[in-house]
């Protein structure tokens, strides 16, 4: 088990897209966070992973756009998805980029897998996520599809 350790300073939205990216590249076994006081306040975040620290991508990647344009079908599907993120995080008690990211949710959408294999090819969803919460996603998106039948 490795660790990594973030600083979140507060109104910095770069270093929350370099947790995110983080994240992303390895899997998470827990993350804790804490605020540090000061002048300026700040948060602290742990991040306890499998395997070996990936080294940072050579580019760096552009930050996602929260105005990002999907077919309505896709932006109901992106909400649902989030809500059911941010559900089975309180339910987890853990932050909702744990369940998983923005990123890996719009991957979900593009890729729209209808069975757990398919879940798991995406970048980001390793057996164990799969297992977690595989079903669930699955679920959103057959439902999601037969609304727009």
């Amino acid at each position: 088990m490795q660790c990594q350790t973030f600083t979140l300073r507060l109104g910095e939205a770069g270093d929350l897209e370099r947790l995110n990216a983080f994240l992303g590249r390895v899997v998470p076994i827990q993350v804790s966070s804490s605020l540090v006081q000061g002048s300026p306040a700040f948060w602290s975040v742990l991040v306890f992973f499998e395997g070996d620290a990936p080294a940072p991508p050579a580019k760096p990647k552009e930050a996602a756009k929260p105005d990002k344009v999907f077919a309505s079908s896709n932006a109901a599907l992106f909400e649902a998805l989030r809500q059911w993120r941010s559900v089975k995080a309180r339910e987890d008690g853990v932050p909702p980029y744990v369940v998983a990211t923005n990123s890996e949710l719009e991957e979900i959408i593009q890729a729209m897998p209808a069975t757990p294999q398919d879940l798991e090819a995406l970048k980001g969803f390793s057996k164990i996520k799969r297992e977690k919460y595989g079903a669930a996603i699955l679920e959103l998106i057959k439902s999601a599809a037969s609304r727009e039948d």
